[in-house]
């Protein structure tokens, strides 16, 4: 279970599966326009179906639904409504992104718990058993802390009039040429193609948790535009798709791990468990130096994910060779990129 994870669900066409329609293979403007007002629409509703289940009880799977469902609706607004951006329309977009910043370390802690749970099945040892009981008990108390944050955050951001303002401003959209509209949701994957590019490099050569981080939400947005680009007709992004799914997801495993091993040193870091629970403490920090042992491994994993042995191949049939090309989702040019082994 990932603190971002998306993959519960597959991309959602407006133009609906089984249309025999030119659009399938090759969208034309028009049909692009109106495949992004519908799906614009369904997004709205989707989100605000979920919002107002947003309460202190919730289900851990309502919390991730609304950050994912605001991730996909915010860039659906984006794609519709160009810059520069009225007030009303920057609310559109703005309101779905705070929303589900408020609710993140909510679900990072959400996500921690079903660790901790799993750790605590998996062992014999009755003192390892307590000491997970221990990163429980700080968890829940971190939990309810950032579930208060959170409401109070929530309470700012009015959605009561949300989906009215949203039909409102696509009614009065301005009819913008569709050609013009296809070809901006073309430079919006190539942009984001162009900066996974560059953090990759980044994270590949120094392998910093900054620079690393910065290539998950480089893949996460690259994800998500080429699914807004599915969605609307271009099928040929299916494996583009499929290929960044799994690289995210990996990508959020590793998120979780560092989230949780923070989380670790945070329960322990205090005088009065190194004093009163020393015996704890050191089972914790020997748990948390063997995970650690293990992220290099973990990492090169990854590096390789972004270039698989296949695609090398396709791309370089010496695929002995360390440097390859990989082409843009879009328009085939390539970039050099180390293979991380």
């Amino acid at each position: 279970m990932m603190v971002d994870s998306e993959k519960e669900q597959e991309p959602e066409s407006a133009l609906g599966a089984a249309q025999a329609s030119p659009l399938a293979e090759a969208p034309d403007s028009l049909a692009v326009r109106r495949a992004l007002t519908r799906l614009l629409r369904k997004r709205v509703k989707k989100f605000m179906a979920l919002a107002p289940a947003v309460r202190a009880d919730a289900e851990p799977k309502t919390i991730h639904d609304v950050r994912v469902w605001g991730r996909r609706l915010q860039q659906a607004v984006s794609a519709f409504f160009p810059k520069p951006r009225s007030g009303k329309v920057r609310r559109l977009r703005q309101t779905p992104r705070r929303i589900r910043r408020a609710l993140g370390e909510w679900r990072n802690c959400d996500v921690l718990l079903e660790i901790v749970e799993r750790r605590q099945r998996h062992t014999r040892s009755e003192a390892k058993r307590g000491a997970w009981a221990f990163v429980r008990d700080y968890l829940l108390q971190k939990r309810r802390k950032e579930v208060a944050r959170a409401a109070k955050k929530l309470l700012r951001q009015d959605v009561g009039d949300y989906a009215a303002l949203a039909q409102r401003l696509l009614d009065q959209a301005p009819k913008e040429n569709p050609e013009i509209l296809i070809q901006r949701l073309r430079d919006s994957v190539e942009g984001a193609w162009t900066e996974w590019q560059s953090a990759l490099s980044r994270a590949e050569r120094s392998r910093a948790i900054d620079d690393l981080h910065a290539f998950r939400v480089a893949t996460k947005d690259l994800r998500y535009r080429t699914e807004l680009l599915y969605d609307v007709g271009d099928k040929k992004m299916k494996a583009q798709l499929k290929w960044l799914a799994a690289l995210q997801d990996a990508l959020g495993v590793w998120h979780d791990r560092q989230v949780f091993y923070q989380a670790i040193a945070e329960a322990v870091a205090r005088a009065e468990i190194l004093l009163n629970e020393l015996q704890t403490a050191r089972i914790l920090l020997a748990q948390l130096e063997t995970d650690r042992g293990r992220e290099a491994e973990e990492i090169k994993q990854i590096f390789r994910m972004a270039m698989t042995r296949e695609e090398r191949k396709q791309m370089d049939p010496s695929s002995e060779n360390p440097l390859t090309d990989h082409a843009s989702p879009l328009t085939g040019q390539g970039y050099v990129v180390r293979s991380g082994d």
